[in-house]
């Protein structure tokens, strides 16, 4: 058993106002299996480049364990399965083993890692980091591509392991392995043994505490204020009040008095205000979306429907009754066709597609697709909209958690989760009769993931979901339609 002395480290982006690090010191145990939290932008990412030595830093890191960084795909366009498992000097049966372990064929060795799906990449490379045992695999954002029942295989893997750091934003996929958690806050660093589960109850009590010392703090402090304020004031009063000399001596000592405890009071003042916590508090989102009264009209209906490409079926038929009201999610894995269901029933033009339907979707619907990046990106300060719809989406964005310093540099420098943030306020801005959201939750931290789940709760818009992360799905959605892939489907 070793430590990763971390002493010290300080680290800012060349120009940025603040420092992502501030001598931060921590000793972490390479046999963890630590899962490291925090809001998008709290430098999670930076803190594992900084660990493997990618980016220039003050302070002191210690290691006696090989860093390795995951995803850090193979820049060879047809290198095989088993060149990228051997690549760092492991063995083939080492690799095969491992391979094994995490669920893939033993067949996958001799194909081109080019060819396989997001969900086998995820896993190749994975599995890649735990070939070699001298290695400490640094695993950031593993979940991206995999779907549900990919996270289940993927975090039961890591559950048998150890020695590792994983940066996700997904609790019930951290919480099947994780033994340690590491929040990023925004102005401290929590460091707990157990699940994240456990983290946020012994957050909770630790915030109410804060709170409640603060609220006690700042009664305190208005009191000194107050106490000062009119003590100056009478003694200001006696002194106008006199005319003698005697009086005028007697005034002149009540004020210096009155000074002297202004001063003293001052001082308490700004002791107390030294204790205040800084409360990382979440907001509650402040949208466009209300309340709406849900008549439940019917607004599609599908019969043995399916959507075909080629001559052949993509899924399983579905039925299907769809209300206004009603808050539906999509599942099924990894290229069963949840967004061609979708775009079909969007556009019914662009697909071929078999059963009976009646379609009576609204034409307002506000979407988040998967390439909401380029899009975001992409966009100038006038693609926005006007000044108060700009202003709007701003505030929503702020308010999930990115700095009034990131919301002013330019779109195209804003990080994946800065940039699905974006999108999901400009849906969230004003109301609209629709929203489908492919993979809202992909690249969002935790808290901006409850938001998200207590505003549609609170506000209940009609809304369609594809996505993988159960908890979000099971907390929002009203209606479940799993997608079951063909027997012929290659």
């Amino acid at each position: 058993m070793g430590i990763i002395q971390i002493k010290n480290l300080s680290f800012t982006y060349p120009g940025a106002p603040t420092a992502v690090f501030d001598r931060l010191s921590v000793n972490l145990d390479d046999h963890w299996k630590l899962g490291m939290i925090g809001r998008n932008g709290r430098g999670k990412t930076t803190f594992l480049n900084l660990l493997r030595g990618q980016l220039p830093d003050h302070g002191a890191i210690r290691a006696n364990v090989s860093f390795q960084y995951f995803p850090n795909p193979p820049q060879q366009a047809a290198v095989t399965v088993m060149q990228v498992m051997t690549a760092t000097g492991a063995a083939e049966w080492q690799a095969s083993v491992e391979l094994a372990r995490i669920g893939l064929p033993a067949t996958i060795g001799d194909r081109v890692f080019a060819t396989l799906s997001g969900g086998e990449q995820t896993k190749v490379l994975l599995a890649r980091g735990f070939v070699n045992q001298t290695d400490f695999p640094l695993i950031d954002e593993p979940t991206n591509h995999l779907d549900i029942l990919g996270r289940q295989r993927v975090g039961d893997y890591l559950r048998h392991k150890r020695g590792f750091i994983c940066v996700s934003h997904d609790q019930d996929f951290l919480d099947r392995f994780v033994d340690h958690v590491m929040s990023l806050n925004r102005s401290s660093v929590d460091l707990v043994a157990g699940t994240v589960q456990d983290w946020q109850a012994e957050k909770r009590l630790r915030d109410q505490a804060a709170v409640t010392q603060n609220e006690r703090l700042q009664r305190n402090i208005r009191q000194l204020k107050q106490r000062a304020s009119t003590q100056r004031n009478w003694a200001e009063q006696r002194e106008g009040e006199t005319n003698d000399a005697t009086s005028r001596a007697k005034a002149a000592k009540l004020m210096r008095r009155a000074k002297s405890f202004e001063a003293r009071t001052r001082q308490r003042v700004e002791e107390r205000q030294g204790l205040v916590a800084d409360v990382d508090t979440v907001t509650r989102l402040s949208t466009g979306l209300t309340r709406q009264k849900n008549d439940g009209q019917l607004l599609l209906s599908l019969r043995q429907y399916v959507p075909q490409r080629a001559g052949r079926a993509l899924f399983v038929p579905i039925d299907l009754d769809f209300h206004q009201g009603d808050r539906l999610a999509i599942l099924g894995p990894n290229g069963v066709g949840k967004t061609s269901l979708v775009t079909s029933l969007l556009h019914p033009t662009t697909l071929t597609t078999t059963g009976y339907q009646v379609n009576h979707l609204p034409h307002d619907v506000a979407v988040v697709s998967q390439d909401f990046a380029t899009v975001v990106r992409q966009m100038r300060p006038a693609d926005w909209g006007d000044d108060q719809t700009r202003t709007n989406v701003w505030n929503i964005m702020h308010q999930l958690g990115v700095s009034r310093t990131r919301l002013r540099a330019p779109a195209a420098q804003w990080s994946m989760g800065e940039a699905k943030k974006a999108a999901l306020a400009v849906t969230l801005c004003q109301p609209h009769a629709l929203l489908v959201w492919d993979e809202p939750t992909n690249y969002l931290d935790i808290d901006a993931r409850e938001q998200l789940i207590d505003v549609l709760k609170a506000a209940r818009p009609t809304v369609i979901i594809i996505d993988h992360d159960r908890h979000f799905v099971d907390q929002v959605c009203t209606q479940q339609l799993v997608l079951r892939p063909t027997e012929n489907k290659n």
